[in-house]
């Protein structure tokens, strides 16, 4: 009997070593172990790979995974209950907040850690280089501007979250006139190249990173257009969407990119949500060239001594 009793005192504590000494699974969560699947919208694709390698690399026993939709799909697809965290360039809004807490019974949880710019560009070629928010606002809507010589207006994915933003700015169901959705970023300079006179508007996360060269020369044949903000606010003249005027939302055409959790759980998902808004992540969205909403302190301590040239 005794032997019988060793035997099991034995095989349990064998059974405990086990668990805590085996890497975990997607049976297993907290913030910092497991396995997470998590949607994003594709527009931010590049930066949140980089927070994903770099949280995996510190958390050996963290598994993110990343999967990549445009706006409509991925909120249809969270409200199947495909995810339960997602990544988006908006807050939800009223109607869906009431749809997760009535039929999910779940109040989903808004971690902002990022403000992204929306960019205008056309071809190089194209003498024009700035607009007032007034007119860009009736080019939304269909209405031509006899002041520039744009014919054509184009935008990426009609279902994605920047022709949501464009359509909530101007209140309207959908794009008029000669407004026109194209699928991708590579087909909206492929036709920018081929239709000189026409004006794109493409979200500026996927060129921002001034380090990635790569990146930055699919741009060498365009040009950006600056942008003056609304009549009725306060004039800092024509704005380009650099990181530095994304501060005081001074550039008039910016989005706050927002993690999304509908569990309601401390899993890995909330670890992922804290390591993004955390130092850490902050400072990899201010290298990608977007705004961080959270800016660590930066000391800069001056000593006594000669000063020295370095050549």
């Amino acid at each position: 009997m005794r032997y019988k009793i060793r035997i099991l005192v034995h095989a349990l504590w064998m059974s405990a070593v086990f668990l805590q000494c085996k890497k975990p699974g997607s049976e297993e969560s907290s913030p910092t172990i497991g396995i997470i699947k998590i949607g994003c919208d594709h527009q931010i694709k590049d930066l949140m790979i980089q927070q994903e390698q770099i949280f995996e690399q510190r958390y050996k026993y963290a598994d993110v995974q990343l999967e990549f939709f445009n706006e409509r799909e991925l909120v249809n697809l969270w409200i199947a209950d495909s995810f339960r965290n997602v990544v988006m360039g908006r807050a939800l809004d009223s109607f869906e907040m009431d749809f997760f807490i009535k039929n999910k019974q779940v109040r989903p949880r808004h971690f902002p850690f990022a403000v992204g710019a929306i960019t205008l560009l056309t071809y190089k070629s194209n003498s024009d280089s700035t607009i007032l928010f007034e007119e860009f606002i009736d080019w939304i809507k269909g209405i031509k501007s006899g002041r520039h010589g744009y014919q054509t207006l184009v935008v990426e994915d009609a279902n994605s979250g920047l022709s949501h933003y464009l359509l909530d700015l101007i209140r309207e169901e959908q794009f008029k006139g000669s407004v026109y959705a194209l699928k991708d970023k590579s087909s909206i300079l492929e036709y920018l190249k081929n239709n000189p006179s026409a004006l794109a508007i493409v979200d500026w996360a996927e060129f921002s990173d001034s380090d990635d060269s790569q990146r930055r020369s699919l741009l060498k044949d365009f040009r950006r257009i600056a942008i003056s903000r609304p009549k009725d606010s306060v004039q800092f003249g024509f704005l380009f969407p650099d990181q530095y005027n994304l501060q005081d939302k001074r550039y008039p055409l910016q989005r706050t990119w927002q993690f999304i959790s509908s569990s309601g759980k401390s899993d890995l998902a909330l670890g992922f949500a804290s390591f993004v808004t955390g130092e850490i992540g902050q400072k990899i969205i201010l290298k990608a060239g977007l705004l961080p909403i959270y800016q660590t302190e930066r000391w800069i301590e001056f000593q006594a001594g000669d000063i020295k040239v370095v050549n």
